[in-house]
């Protein structure tokens, strides 16, 4: 039987309004900074990247983007 996690309300709100995966333009939106920023943050490994599909689309998770927002504040 699965189990439910309970989601953060602020986080589902994001989740709903932007998907599960986001290209570092929208996180960057998000979190108040650039989209360089958000390179900056991936490339130090700080943010997880993910490649999406064959394009290779570069996207962030909406949660991890939260998680970090939250542990920064």
């Amino acid at each position: 039987m699965a189990t439910k996690t309970k989601t953060d309300p602020e986080l589902q709100a994001l989740l709903d309004e932007h998907g599960t995966y986001i290209p570092r333009s929208v996180a960057g939106k998000i979190a108040g900074c650039s989209a360089k920023t958000m390179c900056r943050l991936t490339t130090s490994g700080e943010l997880p990247l993910y490649a999406i599909g064959r394009t290779r689309t570069l996207r962030v998770k909406t949660a991890d983007v939260y998680r970090l927002i939250h542990r920064v504040a």
